[in-house]
């Protein structure tokens, strides 16, 4: 694969490039006098920001991004005007172009908290307990047009005026499930711009989107169509999105092809496997912070680790990793006191009334494990819920088995950066609907995700597996991941939009 300058190069030759997504690729930490602690600018946090940022640092594109809090508003003040694209360099030395979206409170809470997320994330990763939920009534229906339609006009009339700064037509690359709308409307108001949306998250089948109203799902898939490469994580998602226009839509597709006809243009979709930096995550994996970590894990560390590092995200199926653990400890007493669960979890949209009920689960079942076997000093399952990734990459460094068991899940990058780092040759559980496995699965071990004994079964195996098995998976994965880096994510799609403009 040729480098990614050579693409980018081509590109910037006729087109201006503009990165769309809800989340700012930095965010701003205030000074703390008290503390003598300066102020600091440090790159924004999550796997969309990460991907996004050796694209955007190198084409000096403008990042359009939402102004969320009082400290991306203070970002957006200054610029040369109110609202310009603001020059800012974090303390990586990484300099960025942004320009922030002013949305008024009051619509972007329904666009966030009520739309994205939980309405459209839980449909995406098949959460919705149909039974009971959700009720689509008319508090739906208004936070659709004022809160998530409103936005998404928002951006693309920041995007049109961001376009306005050049003579080039711009080239739009939107990001993700919060902006669905967006290319649409960008190709109303700008016909000569070219647009690209990748979808990080998983699309679903074409029945599970009836659960939304006619007018909102197909406002979904007739937004997104206003592009002209339309990118997902798997294989699998590409199936269910042409199947979506067909079934959901009725429009023509061609399977072969990867392609959907709308509107007298041919809207091509593909799936690029979303990755991580090698090299940077190895030059993280030695810093001094991540090694005095390593220091500390070595002091409670039992004789075997199993480790997950997680959002406490309902997609992530925390509850039953520790029943499939809960499970194996019945099975085998000989592992008692040798063995311990390490669950390092972050916080997740904690505003929503689910989620804190699913992180009040996670902690419930872990304490009823650890009484149930607890004994002389030794406790099954250690939780840390905290954001510090030097002790997560620790963790990568010296766990035996890694289980990432998601329900459904766009990529899942932990599976990717914990055998990368890895050091013991450890080996991989891994659920079937991670994306992840599309890649991996041949040299993990594949789970359903819902089979709480087949879980158990796989731990058990990890954690016995004999060493030339364990260093064989270990060094297929990793090279597997070196090969298909966050470069060549890049590059592939580059590669796309240099063919279609030709």
């Amino acid at each position: 694969m040729p480098g990614i300058e050579s693409y980018t190069r081509r590109l910037l030759r006729h087109f201006q490039p503009i990165v769309v997504s809800n989340r700012p690729p930095l965010s701003l930490k205030p000074a703390d006098p008290y503390r003598g602690v300066p102020e600091r600018l440090t790159k924004g946090q999550g796997g969309l920001v990460t991907a996004m940022t050796a694209l955007a640092a190198g084409t000096s594109a403008t990042w359009v991004a939402a102004a969320r809090n009082d400290q991306d508003r203070e970002l957006a003040q200054r610029g040369s005007t109110p609202g310009d694209v603001v020059e800012v360099t974090t303390d990586d030395g990484t300099t960025y172009h942004v320009a922030y979206v002013d949305i008024p409170r009051e619509a972007y809470d329904p666009y966030y908290n009520v739309i994205s997320n939980p309405l459209l994330w839980f449909i995406q990763h098949y959460l919705w307990d149909l039974s009971r939920e959700p009720v689509v009534d008319s508090r739906i229906q208004h936070a659709w047009r004022e809160g998530y339609e409103r936005v998404n006009r928002l951006f693309a009339e920041k995007v049109v005026a961001v376009a306005a700064r050049s003579d080039k037509p711009p080239l739009v690359m939107t990001q993700d499930y919060q902006l669905y709308c967006l290319p649409a409307m960008v190709r109303d108001l700008i016909p000569e711009a070219k647009l690209q949306h990748f979808v990080h998250i998983p699309w679903p089948t074409p029945q599970y989107w009836t659960i939304l109203p006619k007018p909102i799902r197909d406002a979904v898939v007739h937004g997104i169509l206003g592009n002209d490469i339309i990118g997902f994580q798997t294989r699998r998602d590409v199936r269910n999105f042409l199947m979506t226009c067909e079934e959901n839509l009725g429009l023509a597709v061609d399977y072969r092809e990867r392609t959907v006809f709308y509107h007298g243009r041919t809207v091509w979709v593909r799936n690029y496997p979303i990755s991580i930096d090698p090299e940077m995550l190895a030059a993280l994996a030695e810093q001094p912070s991540v090694k005095e970590e390593e220091a500390s894990l070595a002091q409670w560390r039992p004789e075997q680790l199993i480790l997950r590092i997680d959002r406490t995200d309902l997609s992530k199926n925390i509850v039953r990793g520790f029943l499939a653990y809960e499970r194996l400890l019945e099975m085998h007493l000989e592992l008692h006191e040798k063995v311990q669960f390490w669950a390092f979890l972050q916080e997740s949209r904690q505003r929503i009334d689910d989620y804190r009920a699913y992180l009040g689960s996670v902690l419930g079942v872990a304490a009823r494990i650890n009484r149930r076997f607890s004994h002389s000093g030794w406790m099954p399952i250690r939780i840390e819920i905290d954001d510090n990734m030097y002790k997560a990459v620790a963790g990568y460094k010296n766990f035996d088995v890694l289980l990432v068991n998601p329900i459904y899940d766009g990529m899942n990058l932990v599976a990717k950066e914990g055998l990368l780092c890895n050091q013991r040759d450890g080996v991989l559980v891994l659920s079937e609907n991670a994306g992840s496995h599309e890649e991996l699965g041949e040299y993990a071990l594949t789970v359903n995700p819902f089979d709480v004994d087949e879980t158990a079964e796989a731990l058990y195996l990890g954690l016995t597996m004999d060493q030339t098995q364990r260093h064989h998976r270990a060094e297929l994965i990793r090279e597997t991941v070196r090969s298909n880096d966050i470069n060549r994510w890049i590059a592939v799609q580059l590669q796309d939009l240099r063919e279609l403009i030709g």
